[in-house]
């Protein structure tokens, strides 16, 4: 049975598709197949895919299907899923039945934070979705946490100091909710 990893978050631009991008290659790199399911609107997965097309550079051991309804997701997820080892979703940022439908079908929801107060505030969102997701399902559904675009001078911010504090305060809060350690710093 395939692991199933969604990425999720209400802010634009918070770097779910780039985790994905990233969780996907380790995985193949792995020799483990991975299927990408881009069901964000934007389609920036399906972007990066055409990219590595023309570069003739498409990546070994990932597939990539683009799902804009909840019952094709549904169907992935019955009938494809088993072909692969992990699975990978890129949700919709806002909320909708099909971003609930890819929680849903998650072993695990991540949501990538970046220090300002907006992706806090979506960060809080995607545990509570989640959380409630958990309940409708009858079983846990773990959150995690990922500091992402992190330069330098934001590591200084109050708001950088504030990540940490915030997700302990999910976890007091009772959300089945996590901070990692692993940072993506921006590039210059």
């Amino acid at each position: 049975m395939p692991k199933f990893i969604s990425a999720v978050s209400g802010k634009g631009g918070a770097g779910k598709t780039t985790a994905v991008i990233l969780i996907a290659g380790e995985y193949a790199l792995q020799g483990q197949r991975v299927l990408l399911i881009d069901a964000d609107g934007r389609q920036n997965l399906q972007e990066w895919w055409k990219r590595c097309e023309v570069k003739d550079n498409l990546p070994a051991n990932i597939e990539l299907i683009t799902a804009a309804r909840q019952t094709t997701v549904q169907q992935l997820l019955e009938n494809e899923a088993n072909r692969f080892d992990v699975v990978l979703m890129d949700s919709p940022g806002q909320d909708t039945v099909l971003r609930d439908t890819i929680i849903a079908g998650s072993d695990i929801v991540l949501t990538p934070i970046q220090p300002n107060q907006d992706e806090i505030k979506a960060a809080g969102q995607a545990a509570a979705d989640t959380a409630d997701i958990s309940d409708k399902v009858g079983r846990e559904i773990p959150h995690a946490n990922f500091v992402t675009r992190i330069t330098m001078p934001a590591k200084l911010l109050e708001a950088y100091r504030l990540i940490r504090p915030f997700v302990q305060n999910l976890q007091e809060g009772g959300y089945d909710s996590y901070l990692l350690k692993t940072e993506l710093m921006e590039r210059n």
